[in-house]
């Protein structure tokens, strides 16, 4: 999975690489990527461009498109969980 996190989230992308995931830099990786991790109470679309979205005819893509998640506050195991889950948090809990 490719992993596009925003500048000066240093930390983060150590922890996702040592985790097993594919990371580059939000502000200037022009290629597909999977998912987006920022962090602050907005995020600036137009860092997402064509090039981060793959063609539909370039073969079959399981849970297509861009998915983004906020790290404001989370930890780095809630963090991988949503990446690797494509969820942010359950409807409900069970008890």
């Amino acid at each position: 999975m490719v992993v596009a996190v925003q500048k000066g989230l240093d930390n983060l992308k150590r922890e996702l690489a040592k985790r097993g995931f594919e990371v580059v830099d939000l502000e200037t990786y022009n290629y597909p990527i999977d998912a987006i991790v920022y962090e602050g109470n907005s995020f600036q679309i137009s860092y997402v461009s064509r090039n981060n979205m793959p063609q539909m005819t370039a073969g079959q893509r399981s849970n297509y498109g861009v998915f983004i998640v906020n790290a404001l506050g989370k930890s780095i195991n809630e963090i991988e969980d949503m990446l690797r889950t494509r969820y942010y948090s359950p409807l409900f809990e069970l008890n």
